[in-house]
Formats: structure tokens, C-alpha cells, sequence
């Protein structure tokens, strides 16, 4: 059994002549806004707002910007820069105090600055953020393969998901 598949299903419908019905409609209020002022200002005035408003109105009507067009991207430009970007960082335990024996006790015990330039510290750190656990420091650091194929990790969203584990070194 076959079936026949709409194709073109974004194409808009042309209604008066070549234009659509948006593209008329663009044309036809710039059209009538520049008749109104032929009669209400002066002739050089006229000719410059009447260029202005069919220029702005063609471009609305018939420019298209990456597939979209102009009347979309100019909406989406101007919600941009109208509404403020405010990014807020938010800790993950606002209750613990900020002095300084709290965060002694967060810290993890075993860094010292031989072993932070030395590199160990900042891979036992990344280590723990890349797999959601923290594993013991040996006292000396020997890579060593890992017998598990995938491992479980926790995305900044809180979602927990199991991926393949693969070993750089």
C-alpha cells in the first residue's frame, strides 16, 4: 500500500499575487502608513520616511536570515538585549560557615604542595569530580588498569548515567 508524503509543508501559501499573506500584509501597512504622511508632512520629508518604511517592510517581507525569517530574528535580537543575563552560582551546601577551620575540614587531608606541584593532588581532585567518588591516596601513586568496563558518573544536571571508561595514558 502506498501513501503519498506531503512534501513542502513549510512553504507559505501565496494568496494576492506572488506575495503571501504576511509578505502583503507587511507591504500593504507600510504602504498605507506612507500615504497618510504624503498628506500630513513636507514632500522631502515624505520621500525619506516613505523609503524608510517600504525599505523595512520589504526586508520583513522577503529577507531571510539562516532559513528564518527577518521578523523572527529581529524578535529573538531584541528579547536578547531587552531581557538581562543574570548567571548566579549556588553553592551546593549554603548551610556549612565560610571560616576557616570549616573549610580545613572539606579539604581533602593528603594535599600538600610538593604533591600539588608534582601533579598528584590536582589528578586525585579530577579524578574525583570526573567519577562522583573519591578514592584513597596511595601512598605511592602507581596507575594501575581498571578491571570495570563502565563506570557510573553524576552530569552537572544530577543525572547519574553508566559510560564506557577509557584510559588516556
Amino acid at each position: 500500500m502506498q501513501f503519498q508524503v506531503p512534501q513542502f509543508i513549510e512553504t507559505e501559501d501565496t494568496i494576492v499575487g506572488p506575495f503571501t499573506m504576511r509578505q502583503f500584509i507587511y507591504v500593504a501597512v507600510a504602504g498605507v502608513f506612507s500615504f497618510m504622511l504624503f498628506f500630513t508632512v513636507q514632500m522631502w520629508l515624505w520621500a525619506i520616511l516613505s523609503l524608510f518604511l517600504l525599505g523595512t517592510a520589504g526586508a520583513f517581507s522577503f529577507v531571510k536570515v539562516g532559513g528564518r525569517p527577518l521578523t523572527h530574528v529581529a524578535l529573538a535580537a531584541f528579547g536578547f538585549f531587552w531581557k538581562p543575563q543574570t548567571y548566579v552560582w549556588q553553592p551546593e551546601h549554603p548551610q556549612i560557615s565560610k571560616n576557616e577551620a570549616a573549610m580545613q575540614k572539606l579539604t581533602s587531608p593528603g594535599i600538600s604542595l610538593e604533591k600539588i606541584i608534582s601533579g598528584l593532588a590536582l589528578r586525585n581532585v579530577w579524578q574525583e569530580v570526573q567519577t562522583g567518588s573519591k578514592s584513597k591516596p596511595s601512598p605511592r601513586q602507581v596507575p594501575r588498569k581498571s578491571t570495570e568496563r563502565y563506570e557510573v558518573f553524576r552530569k552537572s544536571t544530577g543525572e547519574r548515567e553508566a559510560a564506557r571508561r577509557v584510559d588516556y595514558r
